[in-house]
């Protein structure tokens, strides 16, 4: 079964916002009336299994339309009506339903906030009633591809991500739209630092979601991101379907924290530049541009780096169906210590003087320059892929120099004691290679 959760944007524009607004109230000095009238954009998660939201899209949903019969003295179906999977407060097999945070209360800034289930819906928080009234459903366009970013995450995942969820839900039940106080500083909702938006980003990267830039706290900058969020992760979907290992969040969480290391490591930004090179025919690049590119550098050409690597491996392997173990090498800038990260360790940093290069996956590794080490489960086809650096017995020497070249490029230091033609080629531009 696959598992899905998908981020919605009820992106409003000023007519739309202000349509169901009645401007007289303006002159009576009734401010708040008018607050609880105005539609905001509006950021919420969406949970799914089995199926897709596009898969759901397509599917007919039918409901009983009631009436109360006189004579019978009870609800009797009159007639069938289609519906839209997500025009429903109850869930099903497919949809475990639609949740997000918001003010509680009838102020929108510094005031209780709530996490709302059914959250497909806009809401009156009636002050009078103290209770929260469906208004409508959101605007059609916040259900079209367009306006939603749909990631497939392991099962795992989402059973975490969904207990946190209820968790949040079950921690805020009690604020109603007469609330005074909030339950706490987390559930504190301000409008510009604490909204639906920095919920959302939470809770994502809560089970490992890479989430591209966790500063941005509007749903019209999510919105924007939402392309490259799904471009990244699919990425890490490519690492996680060959190593069952990543479908736990706390690889999930790992791999993402690994990979946002990578920023400031000057090894990704000489193979991203080389790979630009080759992709472009241009092997001549001015030192002016060469900034450029450098300046361009961050966590979108760190996966894309990452994905280059990999396709290389699965080409090489010849299947489709590649399955094994990663470790995750970085060099940790506070500690000035190279670290590995791997699942029999249950992903907990491990300080790292050496590699064992007999074994061909590490000498390949460390031959090619690669931030990671990939172990194959079927043998034979780690020899497939690793045959040319099964070097068998090793001299100490050539550990030594070799592991030492590798732990100075991968910390940004250029070493004498071992030249590689992988390495000149990656470094011949005339910058000096240095950590950012």
């Amino acid at each position: 079964m696959k598992y899905y959760v998908t981020i919605y944007i009820d992106e409003l524009l000023e007519d739309e916002m202000l349509k169901h607004v009645d401007f007289s109230l303006l002159f009576k000095a009734k401010f708040s009336q008018i607050s609880k009238q105005i539609d905001f954009t509006h950021a919420f998660l969406g949970l799914t299994k089995d199926k897709s939201p596009d898969e759901l899209d397509t599917m007919k949903f039918e409901r009983d339309v009631k009436y109360w019969d006189y004579n019978l003295g009870k609800l009797v179906t009159f007639r069938k009506e289609e519906y839209m999977w997500y025009d429903t407060t109850t869930t099903n097999e497919f949809n475990d339903g639609f949740w997000g945070f918001g003010t509680g209360t009838g102020s929108v800034n510094d005031t209780a906030g709530k996490v709302f289930n059914n959250n497909q819906y806009v809401l009156d928080n009636n002050v009078d009633k103290n209770r929260y009234i469906i208004k409508k459903l959101r605007s059609p366009q916040t259900f079209k591809p367009s306006n939603r970013c749909t990631l497939e995450i392991s099962e795992e995942q989402y059973n975490t991500l969904l207990t946190n969820i209820k968790a949040d839900f079950e921690a805020t039940k009690e604020i109603t739209p007469n609330s005074e106080e909030p339950i706490n500083e987390e559930f504190t909702y301000k409008l510009l630092e604490n909204n639906c938006v920095v919920w959302v980003v939470k809770k994502l990267s809560s089970i490992g979601i890479e989430v591209v830039n966790p500063v941005v706290k509007d749903p019209s900058g999510l919105l924007m991101a939402t392309k490259l969020i799904q471009s990244i992760h699919s990425i890490f979907l490519k690492f996680q379907n060959i190593d069952d290992n990543l479908q736990s969040v706390k690889g999930a969480k790992a791999f993402k924290n690994w990979a946002r290391m990578l920023i400031n490591n000057s090894l990704m930004q000489e193979i991203y530049l080389d790979e630009y090179k080759k992709y472009y025919n241009s092997e001549n690049l001015s030192p002016e541009q060469e900034e450029v590119l450098y300046a361009l550098w961050n966590i979108t050409r760190v996966y894309e780096t990452l994905d280059i690597l990999l396709s290389r491996l699965i080409t090489k392997s010849g299947t489709k169906n590649l399955k094994g173990t990663f470790e995750l090498i970085y060099f940790d800038k506070n500690d000035k210590q190279a670290k590995l990260l791997k699942a029999d360790n249950d992903y907990e940093a491990i300080i790292i003087q050496d590699l064992d290069l007999s074994k061909k996956y590490n000498n390949f590794s460390v031959s090619k320059f690669y931030p990671f080490i990939f172990i194959p489960k079927d043998e034979m086809l780690s020899r497939t892929l690793y045959h040319k650096y099964d070097y068998g017995n090793i001299s100490q020497e050539y550990q030594k120099d070799r592991n030492e070249f590798y732990f100075n490029v991968l910390a940004g230091e250029k070493s004498d004691k071992y030249w590689s033609s992988s390495y000149h080629k990656m470094t011949k531009s005339l910058r000096k290679v240095y950590v950012s």
